[in-house]
């Protein structure tokens, strides 16, 4: 406990940890003497339990709260009681937003395109007028190879990723999720994600995509501008169209689609075979004088799913020539702005004259309402600002603030399993099966995503599959596995449909946490769980055969009845004289990216991998089986390694020939 500031109308979140080593699960609670409506106030401060042994408070002040606080932490194992004084120091608005802004990099999202290029290199920066300092971090999923530098306290860093061909044949969208924070307990994320862009491959199964549009009319406005449009497929398309534009095409028969900015599209109706999207343009004269225009030109790809032991799908560009164009103009005149919390980039495309757009809680940009003459006349769930606020294009006025801190529409329909907020034994536990019509929903009380928590337990080693099944051009969720002391096991957060674990666990209680990045979150799904008791990894009788255990094999040999459990590696050790080749070939079966195997050969001490990751025709493809072939280079024993890649598991054959 400690004293932490907030400002009316923005939320304050504190995590609050403590330890019992007698005590698994402990409760936590709190005391606010010093508010007086704390029971009737609409939006009451809460404490949400985050895992066995920990839990958030969150409190988003009004005008009355103005002040000191002292808020009593208080925390049980159900005999013994203790606590810690928070000090919360309300203050009226500093006059500008408290939350840090991402003001680089822009849009949702960047493109490699492979046959151009090897890395992303992406310039970071965010802006925080009443921070001296701010942390730029990367949260999870952390991809291997991800390089973020970036000082403590710095306003800026650079991010720099160069996948590998395995990583390029794992998946072709990555994320980069941001996180900024100012140490004062306001914290803005911004999800980014990597687009790889593979070559397109030839003689693929089934039809390609079929993309219906009309190109977007020419815009006298300063809204945004939206595409429609509808993608049909025999198959069903693999993941939401993106939509790439630019405002800077000279000529757009010969643009360069690594030049434009991605928009990933939002499914609003229909489903994946034939299924109604939108994608929204930043406009892009908000900032110019009344009058002023600027050309959008944009393409729509989409790209399917028919291969789906492989990559070989079809991916469609609308128009297949050239691109779609349009004239965004700055009206001149009255401009009547968007509603409260209407999504906005700039202060003139909020309602009247005098409504700003403001970022909130998470970093999110919506319109609120000018309140500077009419303190009193706010509408209800919102409070004016006791000073002014400074909008994203500099507009200042008082403002009526949410207070949550945050806009959200409250239009999505809780399950029938809430309330499952949080992690605890009163959970019903899971058996095996498939649960259906599940919701994740935006908390309309506290501004943020309300997670779903599931228990399961296990008296013996089990193999055990969660799988989220949803579609995530409807809105993304994520997954992660958690012990019992709220420890992360395994977790699944990709920016496709769809989120699987598969893992082998010991006898123990464990926790499923679903979550969402998304804002406003009204996505449905179903929850897979399978257990196969016994079913998990078995060693073979070969092992150990670690390098000092490695198997001798000479040319023409084959051993079978081999396994590769997580972790775990085989080695084999065979002669071979300068000149001569070596041909391994590995025989397995391969359906998902968790039985892929990869074999390598070693230097004589073991110390360096003679044919280093990942070259596909060398023994680390991303499909089945594997093919290695060597020249020595001296006479001696050489070494040869198969592993699975990132933890995979696997049985499999092996067979040796050295030929001169």
């Amino acid at each position: 406990p400690a004293t932490r500031e907030v400002y009316v109308g923005t939320e304050l979140t504190v995590q609050v940890v403590a330890t019992d080593v007698d005590s698994p699960e402990l409760t936590f609670s709190f005391r606010a003497p010093t508010i007086p409506d704390l029971q009737t106030r609409p939006n009451p401060p809460t404490m949400t339990q985050s895992g066995a042994q920990s839990a958030y408070f969150r409190f988003t002040p009004t005008s009355a709260d103005v002040g000191d606080h002292f808020i009593d932490l208080v925390v049980t194992d159900g005999v013994n009681e203790v606590s810690g004084v928070l000090t919360v120091r309300v203050q009226s608005s500093t006059g500008s937003n408290p939350y840090p802004v991402f003001v680089a990099p822009l849009g949702s999202g960047t493109t490699l395109d492979l046959e151009q290029d090897t890395c992303f290199s992406i310039q970071v920066q965010v802006e925080d007028a009443d921070s001296s300092a701010v942390d730029i971090t990367i949260e999870e999923p952390v991809v291997e190879g991800y390089e973020l530098t970036a000082a403590a306290g710095s306003f800026t860093g650079s991010f720099s990723w160069c996948p590998t061909q395995k990583q390029i044949d794992e998946s072709d969208r990555f994320s980069l999720n941001l996180k900024a924070d100012d140490r004062e307990g306001h914290v803005t994320f911004k999800r980014y994600t990597l687009l790889l862009r593979r070559p397109v491959e030839t003689d693929c199964p089934g039809a390609e995509p079929v993309v219906s549009h009309t190109p977007v009319a020419a815009l006298n406005s300063v809204n945004d501008v939206v595409v429609s449009f509808t993608v049909t497929d025999d198959a069903g398309i693999f993941a939401a169209p993106i939509v790439y534009y630019s405002t800077n095409v000279s000529n757009p028969d010969t643009y360069y689609i690594g030049d434009l900015i991605p928009v990933t599209s939002q499914m609003v109706s229909g489903s994946r075979t034939n299924g109604q999207y939108t994608a929204v343009i930043p406009n892009p004269v908000v900032s110019l004088t009344p009058g002023a225009s600027r050309t959008v030109s944009y393409v729509i790809e989409a790209q399917d799913d028919d291969d789906l032991a492989g990559k070989c799908d079809h991916r469609v560009l609308s128009p297949l020539t050239g691109m779609y164009q349009t004239t965004v103009t700055h009206p001149t005149g009255t401009v009547t702005g968007g509603a409260l919390c209407t999504a906005c980039t700039a202060d003139v495309q909020c309602g009247g004259v005098n409504d700003a757009c403001v970022v909130l809680a998470g970093g999110t940009m919506r319109c609120l309402v000018d309140c500077q003459d009419d303190p009193e006349g706010c509408p209800n769930g919102t409070v004016c600002s006791v000073d002014p606020l400074i909008g994203v294009t500099g507009l200042t006025r008082r403002q009526c603030v949410p207070l949550t801190g945050s806009c959200v529409s409250g239009g999505c329909v809780a399950d029938s399993r809430e309330d499952d907020d949080a992690p605890s034994t009163s959970l019903p536990a899971l058996a095996d099966g498939t649960y259906s019509d599940l919701t994740m929903c935006m908390d309309t009380d506290t501004g943020m995503v309300d997670p779903d928590w599931f228990r399961f337990s296990l008296t013996s080693t089990t193999l055990t599959l969660i799988e989220l099944q949803f579609l995530h051009a409807q809105g993304d969720i994520d997954m992660k596995l958690r012990d019992a002391a709220n420890a992360v096991v395994d977790r699944s957060m990709s920016v496709t449909n769809n989120e699987t674990i598969v893992a082998c666990l010991e006898p123990a209680t464990y926790y499923i946490e679903v979550f969402s990045w998304d804002e406003d979150v009204s996505t449905s799904y179903d929850l897979v769980f399978e257990t196969i008791p016994g079913g998990c990894c078995q060693d073979d009788a070969w092992e150990p055969s670690d390098m000092e255990n490695a198997i001798p094999v000479m040319s023409n040999d084959i051993v079978d009845e081999l396994s590769i459990c997580s972790g775990d590696e085989d080695w084999f050790a065979i002669d071979l004289v300068q000149g001569q080749y070596l041909y391994v070939e590995v025989l397995f079966d391969q359906t998902t990216d968790e039985q892929d195997l990869d074999v390598y050969v070693v230097s004589p001490n073991g110390s360096t991998i003679l044919t280093p990751c990942c070259d596909p025709n060398n023994g680390q493809s991303a499909t089945s089986n594997e093919e290695l072939l060597f020249e020595a280079t001296s006479t001696a024993t050489y070494y040869v390694l198969v592993e699975g890649f990132y933890g995979s598991e696997n049985s499999y054959m092996i067979s040796f020939e050295v030929m001169n």
